[in-house]
Order: C-alpha cells, then sequence, then structure tokens
C-alpha cells in the first residue's frame, strides 16, 4: 500500500513517526538501517511517500504500520521545494550510469582466509583473481585468471585452501603479486575500462593489497562500479543480494554449487550485468 503526507512527530526512540493521510494519523514504524538513512530528513517535516506493509501492530507505545520501501521525500519551500530522495531520479541516473558505461573490467577476487584457530590479526590477501573485459559491443576483448602467492606463507592455510578447493602445491606455479598488479595496471591503462565488481569487499582488498605489498596505490574508488549497490540502489533493497542468488534469479535458471573461483565469478558478474542492462532498458 503506497501513503504519503506531512511528517508531524518524530519519535527517535521507537523509531516511528506520525504523519496525516486521507484524513487520518498513521503511526510508522521503520527499521533501524532504515531510521539510520531516513532520519536526518524528519526534523525538517517533509512529506514522504512510501510503501507500507499490510499488517498493524504494535511498536512500543504505538499502533503502526512498518514502512516497507521510501518514494520520494519532499520538503516544500516558498520558491523552490526542495527534494531530499526520489526513487525515480535515483532509477534514472542509474540507467545512464550503466548505458554510458564503454569498456568494462569485471574482476572477482579470492583472498585468504583466517586460520580456524589463529590468535594474531588476520590481513587479507589475494590469492586468485578472475579478470573479463569487454568493449561497449559487449564482445570480450581481455580475459585471464591466475592464482597469486601470499607474501604471508600462513595465508594459505587449510581453511583458506578448502574454500577455494586448491592444494596448496598447485600455487607453487602461482604468479607473484606484482604480476597481478602490473597485469591489472596494464589493463585499466591499455582498455581504459571501467572496473565493475560484485559487493565492496574486492575493492577494498585491493586497496588495502597495495599498502601491505608497499606499492603505488591505482585509482580504483573513481574508477569502479560495485554491482550489487547499484542493483540495490535500483530496487531500494534493504539487504546484500548473493552473486549466485541474482543470477539465478535474472537467468531464470538453477546453477550447481557455487566453486568459489575467482574467473567464473567474473563471468556470473559479467552475466548479471548484463541481464540488469536489458531489464532496466525495458522499463518505462
Amino acid at each position: 500500500m503506497k501513503i504519503y503526507g506531512k511528517v508531524l512527530k518524530v519519535f527517535p526512540q521507537e523509531r516511528v513517526l506520525k504523519i496525516e493521510y486521507d484524513n487520518r494519523l498513521f503511526c510508522l514504524y521503520m527499521t533501524r538501517k532504515t531510521f539510520k538513512d531516513f532520519g536526518p530528513y524528519f526534523y525538517k517535516k517533509p512529506y514522504i511517500f512510501v510503501e507500507i506493509k499490510p499488517e498493524l501492530k504494535k511498536y512500543g507505545q504505538y499502533y503502526g504500520y512498518e514502512i516497507s520501501n521510501f518514494i520520494k521525500v519532499v520538503e516544500p519551500r516558498f520558491r523552490e521545494k526542495r527534494i531530499y530522495y526520489d526513487i525515480e531520479t535515483i532509477k534514472k541516473d542509474i540507467k545512464k550510469l550503466i548505458n554510458k558505461t564503454r569498456n568494462r573490467l569485471f574482476i572477482d577476487l579470492e583472498f585468504s582466509l583466517p586460520a580456524y584457530y589463529q590468535s594474531m590479526p588476520h590481513v587479507a590477501e589475494i590469492v586468485q583473481y578472475g579478470i573479463i573485459v569487454e568493449n561497449n559491443e559487449g564482445k570480450v576483448i581481455f580475459q585471464d585468471s591466475n592464482l597469486v602467492k601470499p607474501l604471508r606463507k600462513y595465508g594459505l592455510n587449510s581453511r583458506t585452501l578448502t574454500f577455494i578447493s586448491r592444494k596448496r602445491e598447485e600455487f607453487d606455479h602461482a604468479i607473484e603479486y606484482i604480476d597481478f598488479y602490473k597485469l591489472l595496471e596494464s589493463c585499466l591503462k591499455k582498455y581504459n575500462s571501467k572496473i565493475i565488481a560484485w559487493g565492496k569487499s574486492d575493492i577494498l582488498t585491493l586497496e588495502q593489497s597495495f599498502i601491505l605489498n608497499k606499492i603505488k596505490p591505482l585509482n580504483l574508488r573513481k574508477n569502479h562500479i560495485n554491482l550489487m549497490q547499484v542493483i540495490k540502489n535500483y530496487y531500494n533493497q534493504k539487504e546484500d543480494l548473493g552473486l549466485f542468488n541474482t543470477y539465478q534469479e535474472y537467468a531464470d535458471l538453477i546453477l550447481d554449487e557455487q566453486t568459489h573461483d575467482a574467473l567464473e565469478d567474473a563471468r556470473i558478474t559479467r552475466e548479471i550485468y548484463k541481464l540488469f542492462k536489458e531489464k532496466i532498458n525495458k522499463e518505462k
């Protein structure tokens, strides 16, 4: 159910606000994350347009409905209204971003995990990468994958090896980190591509790897797309999305159990990007 109205009162402790809609007073409840994201707007007493769940429940001392999604948050003004949030504007911006991105570098990384009984602080290191570069027409123009030797030998513990389904001796032929770094740097320069990864872990681990290996950082933050977050923002979703589950939903098929192979995950990220682009371009 969609409702709208002016925020009349806010009860921060209960994460409840009161609005008037259709000549009735409504109490609306928010999850902790939703209140954190939208709470600062409420003190301006804006108008809100929301979708609510149909069940009337008691939240603290108030009976109300839980907000499932925000559609728009607007503060009316004498000369010009101020729009704090508008899902339609967000969708237009995302569609523009997806459609204008030319060469795309899809990357997935597997990292070392802390040992089962490790007592010292763990620093994740890259132990495998998968890279696929495609041009604006969607044609693959470069592809590579390899194992990477971690700086710390204990990174190749039994937990890490089990997770990526590899044997220790396979890393005898793994490349050094500096070779992976040079390859990524070369791809970014040669193809002038936008990095596309699923979630934030890969980019954070990459940035951490520059520090760990005492090497010049590559400019990643302004040159990458977190595809999972883009999809979440487009559909106003709160929970993180799984790579395999999202692909199965978009492709309408069932995959075998995830093997945690970097190149396979990079391929799936690429497929999700293509399917998401097709889907949003069909929408009016």
